[in-house]
């Protein structure tokens, strides 16, 4: 019995290593639109959206957001201080939520009017 259970553990031990030397770490590639070359994909496997600031007179940056085909899905401005006068780019978004709210640290609302941002 001893010889089958270390039999078993060797087998199982083997099987794992062969699972793993076989397995596919290498990095998805990275997602882009052509007619959009500056817009970030954010989101995975299972779905997402593009994201792109347009326009950056800062304090304000006018951002798109589009749909996995490229169409725009919503834009607007918004109004962002960063920390030591760093801009806004598309990796500090966080999430869209598709009702014109967009997430950085905090929540902020795309505006039509920049003068209406904040």
């Amino acid at each position: 019995m001893k010889r089958f259970l270390m039999a078993m553990g060797g087998l199982a031990l083997v099987l794992i290593a062969l699972y793993v030397a076989l397995m596919d770490f290498t990095k998805a590639p990275a997602r882009g639109l052509a007619e959009h070359p500056n817009a970030q994909w954010q989101g995975a496997a299972d779905g997402g959206h593009y994201i792109e600031i347009t326009r950056a007179e800062p304090p304000y940056y006018f951002v798109q957001v589009r749909y996995e085909s490229g169409q725009l899905w919503d834009e607007g401005w918004l109004k962002y201080e960063g920390r030591d006068g760093e801009t806004l780019s598309a990796n500090e978004v966080l999430a869209f939520d598709g009702d014109g709210v967009i997430y950085l640290q905090l929540r902020k609302v795309l505006s039509a009017d920049k003068s209406a941002a904040h």
